[in-house]
């Protein structure tokens, strides 16, 4: 005994482009989940670890005292900061890198980019579904770290919380334009991460030059815990200008070069 499926009338399959191509690519794999689940961690496990830490340090401690300090809002924080500017920001990388290294495989960038007109179509819908995914998910990372924090260790501050986002949003924006460039230059995911690790890592040192540290997008990571302890905003309106003026000179590169690099 058979049965024939049969298509229900008026209904019409969705018809495929770049951006339900990338979006799918993003939900309908463990990219989404470890993504949000890196900074969720993260965010509630930060304020924790600050207001039992000196619990913790009493039971491994081996015959040396060692006396921590009463935790504050801004340690809650601070910890969940830490561990997002890296553990969290790799995994941005990691995922971007491999949306963008499409030229990794010759038949799946010739499928690509035959059915496109222009590089742009294949690089906006990467570029801004993995940026919005990296400010979404630290965004519920930080609204994880903020709530704990208000439970075990006080209220911080809302203006300096939210000026802190803004700050570390735009940063993750300006990483994910950096590991769309670097994609343009090599090929492969494990190149493509090296060098954009190689670029963030060499702004901190930079940023040992006094004047240059006000202007390096990478002041925008340290800015949430520093708007805490009395920071004023203004101070990272330099790097914050240099990460929006950059990102889409960043992506023009990025495009330029791909549109010029033989497959």
């Amino acid at each position: 005994m058979t049965t024939l499926a049969t298509a229900r009338p008026g209904r019409r399959s969705r018809p495929m482009n770049p951006w339900r191509l990338e979006w799918l690519r993003l939900t309908r794999t463990p990219r989404a989940i470890a993504l949000a689940g890196v900074y969720l961690f993260f965010g509630l496990l930060g304020p924790v670890t600050a207001k039992y830490l000196q619990d913790i340090v009493n039971r491994v401690q081996s015959g040396v005292q060692v006396i921590v300090a009463q935790p504050t809002p801004k340690d809650g924080i601070a910890n969940y900061i830490s561990q997002a500017s890296q553990t969290g920001l790799i995994v941005v990388i990691v995922i971007t890198a491999g949306a963008l290294t499409f030229d990794a495989r010759r038949g799946l960038s010739a499928f690509l980019r035959t059915r496109v007109t222009s590089m742009w179509q294949l690089i906006a819908p990467r570029f801004v579904v993995n940026a919005a995914a990296a400010v979404t998910a630290y965004t519920l990372g930080t609204l994880a770290a903020w709530y704990e924090t208000v439970l075990l260790l006080g209220s911080p501050r809302p203006g300096a919380m939210l000026a802190g986002l803004l700050c570390g949003s735009l940063y993750l924006v300006f990483a994910v334009s950096v590991t769309t460039a670097a994609a343009s230059v090599a090929r492969g995911t494990l190149g493509t991460v090296g060098i954009t690790l190689g670029v963030l890592l060499a702004m901190p040192l930079l940023g040992m030059v006094g004047p240059l540290h006000a202007w390096l997008p990478s002041t925008l990571v340290t800015a949430p815990v520093a708007l805490l302890t009395g920071a004023a905003p203004g101070e990272y309106l330099p790097a914050l200008a240099i990460a929006l003026v950059s990102t889409p000179l960043l992506l023009a590169a990025a495009t330029f070069q791909l549109e010029h690099r033989d497959v």
